[in-house]
């Protein structure tokens, strides 16, 4: 018989395409974005302004979410304090009385439990000061060595002879001040803390002529609640977040009187209400300092030239954490910014081209006007 090659004369015979080539076709069916050849799309002078302008609206926004990125923010959050009362507080102190002698200055801690301390001891110094400011001497304030206790609940009377008079007296016509600096550790309860004259009043009838040249004038260099380590870091790195140190740089003066004949003694008391501060930045273990506002008041008396710090405390605890923006999240937002922006200008361009081509041929009928 006639024998015939396979594959010719019947479909059974056919040849197939190889099995990937079928593969390739179907996924083929699935391009949302298929391509237009290039001999089918042309250039146009519209298409090219809106093309640059895409472009370098597109980087601005690309650097901006790129520095957004790289940045850091503070995120605050605030909740019920629930230290324990048992805890100390730490009271950051640097205050320069410029006419007032060391000698004559005590300083006292009292809290509402009745704890009262009388020239507290601890991190805290005096500094004799000139009257050009200059330091002569410095001591640490610590209970008495007359014999004071730390837990008086009334101010400690000094006994002075002769010579001490004498030696207050030249204090004061030199026009020595002082200098309070350190800090000192308090229940964590409202109280006070105080520069007074009150351990000394009894020497005010022999030097009452000096007394017309001695005031609790002064200034705050610094006054803060917390780790002053802390406080510092904040300041420098951490400007916006909170308010650490407001009474910073406040002076207060005690001025003659309109007759000129003394000077008005004064008690100055600053009223503050603490709120605990926790920060926790991204590169470095958390900060645990306190917040505060404060508002001040002035007394005149004539006889107690004092100073007070009263401080309360807020049942509120605010909590500034550190963040920045994750990867994906930049991704995303870079996406989302430069997709929009290529799909708003196709959509002009191509609503801009058909104006023009619509605008072209009426033009060339003459039907422009």
């Amino acid at each position: 018989g006639d024998r015939r090659p396979r594959g010719f004369g019947g479909v059974s015979g056919a040849v197939r395409p190889p099995a990937h080539r079928v593969t390739m076709r179907a996924l083929q069916r699935f391009d949302l974005y298929r391509k237009v050849p290039r001999d089918l799309t042309e250039p146009t002078l519209s298409g090219a302004v809106v093309s640059c302008l895409t472009v370098a609206l597109g980087l601005h926004l690309f650097v901006t979410e790129f520095l957004v990125f790289l940045s850091r923010r503070w995120e605050s959050q605030m909740f019920i304090d629930e230290s324990k009362t048992e805890e100390k507080l730490q009271i950051n102190l640097d205050i320069t009385m410029p006419m007032m002698p060391c000698e004559l200055l005590s300083f006292d801690a009292q809290d509402v439990m009745g704890s009262h301390e009388v020239d507290a001891h601890g991190n805290l110094y005096k500094e004799r000061l000139t009257s050009k400011g200059d330091v002569i001497g410095r001591e640490e304030i610590q209970t008495s060595h007359y014999g004071a206790s730390s837990g008086l609940t009334r101010h400690q009377v000094f006994n002075y002879d002769n010579q001490d008079v004498d030696r207050i007296r030249k204090m004061i016509h030199s026009g020595e001040g002082c200098r309070v600096v350190g800090f000192v550790k308090v229940n964590k309860v409202p109280g006070n803390v105080h520069l007074s004259t009150y351990s000394h009043s009894y020497l005010f009838g022999s030097l009452y002529q000096e007394t017309r040249n001695m005031n609790i004038s002064h200034t705050i260099n610094h006054i803060s609640f917390g780790v002053d380590d802390d406080i510092g870091y904040i300041k420098q790195n951490m400007k916006d977040t909170g308010i650490v140190a407001p009474l910073d740089g406040v002076s207060q003066t005690v001025t003659e009187q309109k007759t000129g004949a003394l000077i008005d003694s004064a008690i100055f008391e600053y009223y503050t209400k603490v709120v605990p501060t926790t920060y926790v930045p991204l590169d470095r273990p958390p900060l645990h300092v306190y917040q505060f506002t404060a508002n001040s008041n002035k007394i005149v008396n004539q006889q107690m030239p004092s100073l007070y710090i009263r401080y309360d405390f807020s049942p509120v605890t605010v909590r500034y954490t550190e963040n920045r923006e994750s990867l994906s999240h930049f991704l995303v937002q870079v996406c989302a910014v430069l997709g929009g922006i290529f799909t708003v200008a196709g959509l002009f361009d191509s609503c801009l081209h058909k104006s023009i081509v619509h605008l072209a041929k009426k033009a060339q009928v003459g039907k422009l006007v």
